[in-house]
């Protein structure tokens, strides 16, 4: 037995424990750090803002709502994998309530949906205020508008033609009663001195020549100049 325990066999085994041992040791506390670290990315609390889309809950077949913003700031606070992960994907909504209301201005408090109840949010702005106005349907006719200007001297357009006569407007009651024409606008980059063909939009505008914030249906229509020397 003297012998074994003096023995190279004895020795390898002895050293082969030892290095197993310190093989678990290290391995034990690099997966006690891991977790520890996970644990505490899961646990500790973070704060980050994130922009996100207002939606508005309105009967859009009676009103249209003008005078909101496009999208609003959420402060979001909680468990920092939860925060990122929301602040990423965006899985909630910030809405604006507005199905009770009638037409005229209104204050309104922004509320989120969808959101983990582990997390805590503040909207900026909390309130908000909307013109809330009777939506108005009207049909003009289509007007074909060009720059004389950029017609070379010696000719002129003996023909303006267009593949839409009328257009369908649909906006806030306030909005639609400014029109005072709906107009297809040529743009003329250079003087010409034949004919042109062009596909443009169709603009609806005020008694100063301004745009009037509409929708309008069809939106382009095409147009054809027939340009022809002047008779002398």
């Amino acid at each position: 037995m003297k012998k074994f325990f003096e023995s190279k066999t004895f020795c390898l085994l002895v050293s082969l424990f030892c290095s197993l041992s310190l093989f678990m040791l290290a391995h034990n506390n690099k997966t006690l750090k891991s977790t520890n670290s996970t644990n505490t990315q899961l646990t500790s609390n973070e704060s980050r803002s994130v922009s996100v889309p207002l939606q508005l809950n309105v009967n859009s077949e009676k009103y249209f709502v003008v005078g909101y913003p496009n999208n609003v700031r959420v402060d979001l606070t909680g468990p920092s994998a939860l925060v990122t992960t929301t602040a990423n994907t965006k899985n909630f909504k910030v809405v604006a309530d507005l199905n009770r209301l009638t037409a005229g201005v209104h204050e309104v408090k922004l509320k989120q949906t969808g959101l983990n109840s582990e997390l805590k949010a503040k909207i900026k702005p909390e309130k908000i205020k909307v013109n809330i106005q009777e939506r108005k349907t009207a049909t003009y006719p289509v007007q074909v508008d060009y720059s004389k200007k950029n017609i070379a001297s010696g000719y002129k357009v003996s023909k303006a033609e267009k593949d839409i006569s009328k257009a369908k407007i649909t906006g806030p009651e306030e909005e639609v009663n400014k029109i005072k024409k709906v107009v297809a606008k040529v743009q003329l980059d250079k003087t010409i001195d034949n004919n042109l063909k062009q596909t443009t939009v169709i603009e609806a505008l005020d008694e100063k020549g301004q745009t009037v914030n509409v929708v309008i249906s069809p939106s382009t229509t095409t147009v054809n100049l027939t340009v022809e020397k002047e008779n002398s």
